[in-house]
């Protein structure tokens, strides 16, 4: 399983290495990053003050957007969850604005999705696509809401079509979660870390600060000591071989803190169910028939319903090899 990167990066190198320091306020000893997509990450250290202030303008924009639908959401007794930026943005970066973000996305448990709706609602924010009967008949996981150009994408499972997903998620998911904000809760650092790599393994293409987050999230589960949890939560996905090649390449491209036993281990979980990351990142772009080859009982008719939904809307359904 390639992670869809041919070349290394000197930038993404020599951005980990200057956070790696950052406690020995070191300066960043890299290349210019120019339009790369770090720059934001580093426009403090190469002095590009309009670059940081517009991004940081963005991020409170997008803040005092959504509080006030977070504090609802508080009020109404229900669980939200920060993932990827919307997290990390808050927790592992130097500032907000460095880790740059096109939407905020959460995680809801579906007990508490009437409520997280209702708090949002109530704030003028509106559905958008892909709809709501697919959403809640469990055929998609990610239901987007919009405000004022700002965009939410709430989450109920790692993968957009949950039928797809080989194993079973972590049971400890929902437990000790980190407090972010009113309303808002992280996961716990070695299921931040899981998500993440599973996001990653489903997108063809693969931004630089996604390797960032990897880097910066496996310090912390160093810290935390909690290998051994991420190891039986990526074991459980059924994708421990695609999740082993993954972290290899985030060592060698950033210097990830990842222990060699924890790659080597996961690396003999290899097994054939891995073949459904094959139909998720096909040409197309989009769901495959190769999938529906893997699933079986509720989920097989689960998916049959997703593939009739893409076709219904114009999308393409084609059999990868």
């Amino acid at each position: 399983m390639g992670t869809r990167l041919t070349h290394d990066d000197p930038i993404l190198a020599a951005a980990c290495a200057w956070l790696a320091a950052a406690d020995g306020h070191a300066a960043y000893a890299g290349p210019d990053p120019g339009d790369h997509d770090l720059a934001p990450l580093l426009s403090r250290e190469t002095g590009r003050r309009q670059l940081y202030l517009s991004w940081t303008a963005e991020w409170f924009r997008s803040e005092e957007t959504v509080r006030p639908a977070l504090a609802g959401t508080a009020d109404s007794g229900a669980r939200l969850w920060a993932v990827k930026g919307a997290d990390l943005a808050r927790s592992v970066y130097p500032f907000p604005a460095a880790r740059t973000m096109c939407d905020l996305d959460f995680m809801v448990e579906r007990d508490h999705l009437g409520r997280v709706l209702s708090a949002f609602a109530a704030e003028g924010w509106k559905l958008a696509s892909p709809g709501w009967g697919v959403f809640t008949s469990g055929i998609v996981s990610e239901l987007k809401l919009s405000k004022s150009g700002i965009r939410v994408e709430l989450h109920t499972h790692p993968f957009y079509f949950p039928a797809t997903f080989p194993g079973r998620l972590p049971g400890d998911l929902l437990l000790g979660g980190r407090e972010l904000d009113t309303g808002l809760l992280g996961l716990a650092w070695h299921n931040a870390l899981l998500w993440c790599v599973l996001h990653m393994l489903t997108n063809r293409v693969l931004r630089p600060v996604w390797w960032v987050d990897l880097f910066l999230l496996s310090c912390r589960v160093s810290g935390a000591g909690t290998w051994r949890e991420f190891y039986a939560g990526a074991a459980g996905t059924g994708l421990g071989g695609a999740v082993s090649d993954l972290l290899s390449d985030a060592v060698r491209r950033t210097g990830a803190p990842v222990p060699p036993d924890v790659t080597s281990s996961l690396a003999a979980c290899r097994s054939r169910r891995e073949r459904v990351l094959e139909g998720l990142l096909g040409e197309s772009g989009r769901p495959s028939l190769t999938n529906l080859l893997h699933l079986g009982g509720w989920r097989r008719v689960s998916w049959l319903f997703a593939v009739l939904w893409l076709r219904a809307t114009g999308g393409s359904v084609v059999r990868e090899g």
